[in-house]
C-alpha cells in the first residue's frame, strides 16, 4: 500500500513539475499560476519525504 501511495506521488510531482517548466518558459518564473505551481509541488515533496522518514 505505501509503495503505491509513494508511486502515485511520485507520478504526481513529476507532472506538477513538468506543468511548472513549460508554464515558466512561456510566462516566466514570476508568473502567479508558476508560483501557485511551486507552491504545490513544494506539498507533494514534503509529503513524500514525510513517507520516506517514516518508512
Amino acid at each position: 500500500m505505501i509503495l503505491e501511495d509513494v508511486i502515485a506521488l511520485k507520478k504526481c510531482i513529476d507532472e506538477y513539475r513538468q506543468s511548472m517548466y513549460q508554464l515558466a518558459k512561456k510566462k516566466g518564473i514570476s508568473d502567479p499560476n508558476v508560483i501557485q505551481i511551486s507552491q504545490q509541488l513544494d506539498r507533494k515533496i514534503i509529503v513524500l519525504q514525510k513517507i520516506i522518514c517514516d518508512f
